[in-house]
């Protein structure tokens, strides 16, 4: 058995032509039966969005999206390489001396030390 995202994944296949969420989820019931839950098929769609092969494609029809699946796919960015933090770490030892330092200048200042 299917998923709903996998029964939505291939209506969006079988017909390409922008359609709204509940023309998308007629015809997921209609081909298997299965009857999502409110918002079910919107929430699918935009999973489907997220994931790196396919490509879906929102258009504005009146007052309701609509949603198709494109041929092209989904442009893939690559990675920035080689980018440093803003701040280095310090380690453990690094801030304890630090703090010794900054403790004995405070004691110089006041004449403690």
């Amino acid at each position: 058995m299917s998923t709903f995202q996998q029964l939505v994944i291939d209506e969006l296949k079988r017909d390409r032509t922008p359609r709204t969420c509940t023309d998308i989820e007629a015809e997921v019931i209609k081909n298997s039966g299965f009857r999502p839950e409110k918002n079910r098929t919107s929430g699918a769609l935009n999973a489907i969005g997220k994931k790196p092969q396919f490509n879906i494609v929102i258009d504005r029809t009146g007052v309701k999206n609509t949603y198709s699946l494109s041929d092209t796919p989904k442009p893939v960015t690559a990675a920035a390489v080689g980018e440093t933090p803003a701040r280095p770490v310090k380690t453990q030892a690094e801030i304890s001396a630090e703090f010794e330092r900054n403790l004995w200048a405070v004691r110089q200042g006041r004449g403690q030390a």
